[in-house]
Protein backbone atom coordinates (compact mmCIF):
# COMPACT_ATOMS: atom_id res chain seq x y z
CA UNK A 1 0.00 0.00 0.00
CA UNK A 2 1.17 3.72 -0.18
CA UNK A 3 1.35 4.53 2.82
CA UNK A 4 1.69 0.47 4.22
CA UNK A 5 5.53 -0.25 4.96
CA UNK A 6 5.94 -3.67 2.75
CA UNK A 7 8.56 -5.26 4.79
CA UNK A 8 7.43 -4.72 8.64
CA UNK A 9 7.33 -8.51 10.23
CA UNK A 10 3.86 -9.37 11.37
CA UNK A 11 3.94 -12.92 12.79
CA UNK A 12 0.38 -13.17 11.86
CA UNK A 13 1.09 -12.44 8.40
CA UNK A 14 -0.45 -15.20 5.99
CA UNK A 15 2.50 -15.08 3.81
CA UNK A 16 4.53 -16.95 7.16
CA UNK A 17 2.29 -20.00 6.13
CA UNK A 18 3.67 -20.17 2.79
CA UNK A 19 7.34 -20.71 2.82
CA UNK A 20 7.66 -22.68 -0.06
CA UNK A 21 5.74 -20.69 -2.02
CA UNK A 22 8.33 -18.20 -3.53
CA UNK A 23 10.71 -21.55 -3.57
CA UNK A 24 8.67 -22.74 -6.53
CA UNK A 25 8.54 -19.24 -8.17
CA UNK A 26 12.75 -19.46 -7.62
CA UNK A 27 12.14 -22.92 -9.07
CA UNK A 28 9.68 -22.03 -12.29
CA UNK A 29 12.03 -19.43 -13.31
CA UNK A 30 15.11 -21.12 -12.60
CA UNK A 31 14.19 -23.95 -15.55
CA UNK A 32 12.68 -21.34 -17.92
CA UNK A 33 15.61 -19.39 -18.20
CA UNK A 34 17.81 -22.86 -18.41
CA UNK A 35 15.30 -23.90 -21.16
CA UNK A 36 15.32 -20.93 -23.02
CA UNK A 37 19.31 -20.54 -22.95
CA UNK A 38 19.23 -23.65 -24.87
CA UNK A 39 16.37 -23.65 -26.98
CA UNK A 40 15.86 -19.85 -28.20
CA UNK A 41 19.48 -18.40 -27.12
CA UNK A 42 22.22 -18.03 -29.82
CA UNK A 43 26.00 -17.59 -29.14
CA UNK A 44 26.06 -13.60 -27.94
CA UNK A 45 22.80 -14.59 -25.65
CA UNK A 46 25.08 -17.58 -24.43
CA UNK A 47 27.83 -14.80 -22.93
CA UNK A 48 25.15 -12.62 -22.39
CA UNK A 49 23.78 -14.85 -19.95
CA UNK A 50 26.93 -16.67 -18.82
CA UNK A 51 28.05 -12.87 -17.94
CA UNK A 52 24.39 -11.62 -16.04
CA UNK A 53 24.61 -14.96 -13.58
CA UNK A 54 27.97 -13.93 -12.40
CA UNK A 55 26.60 -10.76 -12.10
CA UNK A 56 23.73 -11.44 -10.45
CA UNK A 57 25.65 -13.65 -7.98
CA UNK A 58 27.66 -10.53 -7.24
CA UNK A 59 24.96 -8.51 -6.30
CA UNK A 60 22.76 -11.03 -4.42
CA UNK A 61 25.75 -11.92 -2.22
CA UNK A 62 26.21 -8.00 -1.89
CA UNK A 63 22.78 -6.98 -1.01
CA UNK A 64 22.89 -9.93 1.58
CA UNK A 65 25.76 -8.17 3.39
CA UNK A 66 24.47 -5.17 3.62
CA UNK A 67 21.25 -6.37 5.14
CA UNK A 68 18.73 -5.08 2.12
CA UNK A 69 17.63 -8.76 1.55
CA UNK A 70 17.35 -12.10 3.37
CA UNK A 71 18.90 -15.26 1.89
CA UNK A 72 15.84 -16.56 0.04
CA UNK A 73 15.87 -12.59 -0.81
CA UNK A 74 19.34 -13.23 -2.34
CA UNK A 75 18.57 -16.10 -4.47
CA UNK A 76 15.05 -14.79 -5.96
CA UNK A 77 16.75 -11.36 -6.89
CA UNK A 78 19.70 -13.65 -8.59
CA UNK A 79 17.50 -15.41 -10.87
CA UNK A 80 15.39 -11.70 -11.31
CA UNK A 81 19.07 -10.08 -12.10
CA UNK A 82 20.00 -13.14 -14.98
CA UNK A 83 16.30 -13.36 -16.56
CA UNK A 84 16.27 -8.81 -16.64
CA UNK A 85 19.58 -8.69 -17.60
CA UNK A 86 20.71 -11.78 -19.39
CA UNK A 87 17.37 -11.79 -21.57
CA UNK A 88 16.64 -8.48 -21.35
CA UNK A 89 20.30 -6.87 -21.31
CA UNK A 90 21.97 -4.40 -19.37
CA UNK A 91 19.50 -1.19 -20.35
CA UNK A 92 16.46 -3.32 -18.92
CA UNK A 93 18.98 -4.51 -15.53
CA UNK A 94 19.68 -0.77 -15.20
CA UNK A 95 15.88 -0.41 -14.58
CA UNK A 96 14.92 -2.93 -12.20
CA UNK A 97 18.51 -1.97 -10.27
CA UNK A 98 16.76 1.33 -9.80
CA UNK A 99 13.48 0.08 -8.58
CA UNK A 100 15.68 -2.08 -6.03
CA UNK A 101 18.45 0.44 -5.29
CA UNK A 102 16.00 3.41 -4.32
CA UNK A 103 13.52 1.40 -2.58
CA UNK A 104 16.32 0.23 -0.45
CA UNK A 105 17.58 3.40 0.17
CA UNK A 106 14.13 5.29 0.64
CA UNK A 107 13.64 2.62 2.88
CA UNK A 108 17.16 2.41 5.05
CA UNK A 109 16.33 4.61 8.23
CA UNK A 110 20.27 5.19 9.23
CA UNK A 111 19.57 5.75 12.62
CA UNK A 112 18.31 2.65 13.95
CA UNK A 113 20.55 0.81 15.55
CA UNK A 114 19.07 -1.89 17.25
CA UNK A 115 17.10 -5.23 16.36
CA UNK A 116 14.70 -3.92 14.38
CA UNK A 117 16.44 -2.17 11.74
CA UNK A 118 17.60 -5.57 10.05
CA UNK A 119 14.28 -6.75 10.62
CA UNK A 120 12.06 -3.77 9.59
CA UNK A 121 14.08 -3.83 5.83
CA UNK A 122 15.39 -6.76 4.79
CA UNK A 123 13.13 -7.76 1.63
CA UNK A 124 12.70 -11.71 1.62
CA UNK A 125 11.84 -13.73 -1.81
CA UNK A 126 8.15 -13.55 -1.53
CA UNK A 127 8.41 -9.51 -1.44
CA UNK A 128 11.35 -9.79 -3.99
CA UNK A 129 9.12 -11.79 -6.86
CA UNK A 130 5.63 -10.06 -5.80
CA UNK A 131 7.23 -7.16 -7.44
CA UNK A 132 9.61 -8.75 -10.09
CA UNK A 133 7.52 -11.79 -11.29
CA UNK A 134 6.09 -9.99 -13.85
CA UNK A 135 8.97 -8.45 -15.22
CA UNK A 136 10.27 -11.72 -15.43
CA UNK A 137 7.23 -13.43 -17.30
CA UNK A 138 7.18 -10.82 -20.01
CA UNK A 139 11.11 -10.52 -20.53
CA UNK A 140 11.24 -14.25 -21.40
CA UNK A 141 8.17 -13.73 -23.52
CA UNK A 142 9.66 -10.62 -25.62
CA UNK A 143 12.73 -12.49 -25.65
CA UNK A 144 11.35 -15.53 -27.41
CA UNK A 145 8.55 -13.75 -29.47
CA UNK A 146 10.30 -10.40 -30.22
CA UNK A 147 7.38 -8.60 -29.35
CA UNK A 148 7.76 -4.76 -28.08
CA UNK A 149 4.30 -4.85 -26.32
CA UNK A 150 5.91 -7.32 -24.11
CA UNK A 151 9.12 -5.55 -23.42
CA UNK A 152 7.02 -2.42 -22.17
CA UNK A 153 4.79 -4.51 -20.02
CA UNK A 154 7.98 -5.58 -18.35
CA UNK A 155 8.60 -1.91 -17.60
CA UNK A 156 5.49 -1.14 -16.45
CA UNK A 157 5.36 -3.59 -13.62
CA UNK A 158 8.34 -1.96 -12.23
CA UNK A 159 6.80 1.43 -12.82
CA UNK A 160 4.15 -0.10 -10.37
CA UNK A 161 6.40 -0.99 -8.12
CA UNK A 162 8.53 2.33 -8.25
CA UNK A 163 5.63 3.92 -7.90
CA UNK A 164 4.09 2.54 -5.05
CA UNK A 165 7.52 2.44 -2.65
CA UNK A 166 7.93 5.86 -3.27
CA UNK A 167 4.65 6.56 -2.24
CA UNK A 168 4.95 4.21 0.82
CA UNK A 169 7.77 5.82 1.80
CA UNK A 170 7.58 9.18 0.78
CA UNK A 171 3.82 9.28 2.23
CA UNK A 172 4.01 7.55 5.22
CA UNK A 173 5.10 10.69 7.69
CA UNK A 174 3.21 11.06 10.67
CA UNK A 175 2.62 14.94 9.82
CA UNK A 176 1.38 14.05 6.04
CA UNK A 177 -2.92 14.42 5.92
CA UNK A 178 -3.69 11.24 4.74
CA UNK A 179 -7.40 9.92 3.32
CA UNK A 180 -8.94 6.66 2.88
CA UNK A 181 -8.74 6.27 -0.99
CA UNK A 182 -12.59 4.59 -1.12
CA UNK A 183 -14.02 7.76 0.93
CA UNK A 184 -11.93 10.00 1.21
CA UNK A 185 -12.47 10.06 4.84
CA UNK A 186 -9.09 11.81 6.62
CA UNK A 187 -7.26 8.67 8.54
CA UNK A 188 -3.97 8.19 9.99
CA UNK A 189 -0.74 7.76 7.86
CA UNK A 190 -0.14 4.32 7.43
CA UNK A 191 -3.61 3.49 7.15
CA UNK A 192 -4.21 0.68 4.61
CA UNK A 193 -5.61 2.50 1.31
CA UNK A 194 -4.34 5.80 2.55
CA UNK A 195 -3.20 8.54 0.42
CA UNK A 196 -1.66 11.85 0.98
CA UNK A 197 -0.68 14.68 -1.22
CA UNK A 198 3.23 13.91 -0.65
CA UNK A 199 2.66 10.35 -1.07
CA UNK A 200 0.92 10.45 -4.71
CA UNK A 201 3.43 13.05 -5.87
CA UNK A 202 6.05 10.63 -4.69
CA UNK A 203 4.18 7.79 -6.75
CA UNK A 204 3.71 10.07 -10.06
CA UNK A 205 7.52 10.98 -9.78
CA UNK A 206 8.94 7.62 -9.28
CA UNK A 207 6.50 6.24 -12.12
CA UNK A 208 7.80 8.88 -14.48
CA UNK A 209 11.91 8.30 -13.79
CA UNK A 210 11.32 5.17 -14.51
CA UNK A 211 9.30 5.97 -18.09
CA UNK A 212 12.01 8.39 -18.86
CA UNK A 213 14.55 5.63 -18.11
CA UNK A 214 12.42 3.59 -20.82
CA UNK A 215 12.60 6.26 -23.42
CA UNK A 216 16.46 6.90 -22.90
CA UNK A 217 17.59 3.76 -22.62
CA UNK A 218 15.47 1.05 -24.19
CA UNK A 219 15.64 1.41 -28.43
CA UNK A 220 12.31 -0.19 -28.72
CA UNK A 221 10.27 1.90 -27.04
CA UNK A 222 9.36 5.73 -28.31
CA UNK A 223 8.08 8.95 -26.10
CA UNK A 224 4.31 7.54 -26.38
CA UNK A 225 4.82 4.18 -24.76
CA UNK A 226 7.27 5.67 -22.30
CA UNK A 227 4.20 7.50 -21.42
CA UNK A 228 1.98 5.30 -21.03
CA UNK A 229 4.06 3.34 -19.15
CA UNK A 230 4.90 6.14 -16.40
CA UNK A 231 0.86 6.32 -16.46
CA UNK A 232 0.04 2.30 -15.99
CA UNK A 233 2.74 2.48 -13.70
CA UNK A 234 0.96 5.51 -11.67
CA UNK A 235 -2.49 4.13 -11.53
CA UNK A 236 -1.11 0.47 -10.47
CA UNK A 237 -0.24 2.28 -7.24
CA UNK A 238 -3.89 3.49 -6.91
CA UNK A 239 -4.65 -0.16 -8.08
CA UNK A 240 -2.47 -1.39 -4.64
CA UNK A 241 -4.51 1.33 -2.40
CA UNK A 242 -7.72 0.40 -3.51
CA UNK A 243 -6.96 -3.54 -3.24
CA UNK A 244 -5.33 -3.05 0.04
CA UNK A 245 -8.07 -1.36 1.83
CA UNK A 246 -10.79 -3.61 0.41
CA UNK A 247 -9.28 -7.05 0.57
CA UNK A 248 -5.73 -7.09 2.29
CA UNK A 249 -6.35 -9.22 5.35
CA UNK A 250 -9.56 -11.03 4.07
CA UNK A 251 -10.19 -14.52 3.41
CA UNK A 252 -11.24 -15.66 0.32
CA UNK A 253 -12.66 -19.00 -1.19
CA UNK A 254 -10.56 -19.42 -4.08
CA UNK A 255 -10.96 -23.07 -5.42
CA UNK A 256 -6.90 -24.89 -5.81
CA UNK A 257 -5.94 -22.04 -3.63
CA UNK A 258 -4.94 -21.88 0.23
CA UNK A 259 -2.49 -20.12 2.14
CA UNK A 260 -4.39 -21.25 5.97
CA UNK A 261 -5.67 -24.15 7.88
CA UNK A 262 -8.94 -22.83 6.77
CA UNK A 263 -8.98 -23.97 2.77
CA UNK A 264 -9.00 -20.26 2.23
CA UNK A 265 -6.87 -17.71 0.44
CA UNK A 266 -5.78 -14.53 3.38
CA UNK A 267 -5.14 -11.44 0.89
CA UNK A 268 -1.27 -10.86 2.15
CA UNK A 269 0.17 -7.24 1.38
CA UNK A 270 3.05 -8.98 -0.99
CA UNK A 271 -0.31 -10.73 -2.76
CA UNK A 272 -1.95 -7.69 -3.05
CA UNK A 273 1.13 -6.29 -4.56
CA UNK A 274 1.56 -8.85 -6.96
CA UNK A 275 -2.01 -8.49 -8.58
CA UNK A 276 -1.36 -4.39 -8.56
CA UNK A 277 1.90 -4.98 -10.75
CA UNK A 278 0.24 -6.95 -12.69
CA UNK A 279 -2.33 -5.00 -12.89
CA UNK A 280 -0.30 -1.88 -14.54
CA UNK A 281 1.71 -4.75 -16.76
CA UNK A 282 -1.47 -6.28 -18.70
CA UNK A 283 -3.14 -2.58 -19.23
CA UNK A 284 0.00 -1.42 -21.21
CA UNK A 285 -0.92 -4.57 -22.95
CA UNK A 286 -4.31 -3.32 -23.82
CA UNK A 287 -3.24 -0.19 -24.71
CA UNK A 288 -0.61 -0.82 -26.69
CA UNK A 289 -2.60 -3.22 -28.71
CA UNK A 290 -5.80 -0.92 -28.96
CA UNK A 291 -3.54 1.72 -30.16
Amino acid sequence: MPFLNTTEVNKKNPDNLLKVTHRHVNIFYLFSLIFIFFIFGELDDHLRILLALLLAATFGITAFLLNWLTYDGALAAGIFGVISFGFGDWQLALIALFFFISASLLSKDIVATDESFSIKFRRDGRQVWANGFWLCLWILIWFITGNTIFLAASVASIAAATSDTWATELGSGRNNRTYLITNLNQVSAGTDGGVSIKGTLGAMFGSAIVGALCWLLLNEINLMTAAIISITGFLGCFVDSYLGVKFQGSSLNIPFLSNNENGTITVSNNIVNWLSTGSASILVLLITLII
